[in-house]
């Protein structure tokens, strides 16, 4: 005999069960022991809860299609997806400001009801959403998504995706919604800019361009010696690190392309090495 959807009633028992595991003391154990990030440092949590959404209603989106289509390149990727973090980080920041979280502390967010994430969806949904938003890539969104058909599918996943950030928010309480998908973000993206991990891993990275027999780049440096001569924006290893650090999305377009082609997400020795991996780049 089975439930809704065909699913069985054994099932939705043990996934119910699974559910009243997850608690806000279980997502700050994950995000301290295996993200080693405090999730009572408010600046930190607004950080990697800006990773979460953008990776959730953005990235793994038909964007990500796109993408695989040669709309976007790998480059293009890099700097729209820190782009959209950093407008993400932008409006958590306002959406805190607004509603009276402005202790350092992330248990401020007690104070924030079910009404006030509601608004914060709906912000997010409306800027990530409109078609005349302006990419770094230099097209708008509309222009990006070329017909209204796939237009209309990213927007339907941006509402799907920030219905449910809202709708855990609902039935568990703020706080714990925001850990959840701080913990996603923590733990999906530790290889995108605003991370914690970031900053090591733009130093490995920028340490790694002058030593052509860095482990980085393989058994005789191979890897290093396919990527060609670097674009004039990279020579400078100064302004590099700070656009790197600062405003990824700044790039040129060659000098995004070419520091994606160079790996800049697989950089390891100055990342904690407890650090989790991740598959996807920002």
């Amino acid at each position: 005999m089975s439930d809704e959807g065909g699913v069985s009633p054994e099932v939705l028992r043990m996934i119910q069960e699974a559910q009243e595991r997850m608690t806000e003391e279980l997502f700050e154990e994950m995000l301290r022991s295996q993200a080693h990030v405090e999730p009572d440092d408010l600046n930190v949590l607004l950080d990697v809860l800006a990773l979460g959404i953008t990776n959730s209603a953005w990235r793994n989106s038909c964007v990500e299609n796109w993408h695989a289509e040669g709309r976007l390149s790998d480059g293009d990727m890099m700097r729209i997806n820190t782009y959209t973090t950093d407008g993400v980080r932008r409006r958590l920041t306002g959406w805190t400001t607004e509603f009276g979280v402005t202790s350092a502390s992330s248990a401020a967010l007690e104070e924030v009801d079910g009404e006030d994430a509601d608004v914060l969806a709906g912000r997010l949904f409306r800027w990530l959403t409109n078609p005349g938003r302006k990419l770094p890539v230099g097209m708008t969104l509309g222009e990006l998504a070329r017909t209204k058909e796939d237009l209309n599918e990213y927007e339907d996943h941006a509402d799907r995706s920030l219905g449910a950030f809202v709708g855990q928010m609902e039935d568990r309480g703020v706080r714990f919604g925001l850990l959840r998908t701080a913990c996603h973000g923590a733990l999906a993206c530790a290889q995108w800019w605003l991370h914690p991990t970031w900053p090591d891993r733009v130093e490995r990275f920028v340490s790694v361009l002058d030593s052509p027999t860095d482990t980085h780049w393989g058994p005789d440096g191979a890897w290093r010696k396919k990527l060609g001569a670097e674009p004039p924006s990279v020579h400078d290893r100064g302004v590099l690190r700070a656009t790197l650090l600062k405003a990824p999305w700044k790039l040129d377009g060659g000098a995004a392309e070419w520091i994606t082609s160079a790996g800049i997400g697989y950089v390891q020795a100055a990342v904690s090495a407890e650090a989790p991996s991740a598959t996807t780049s920002g």
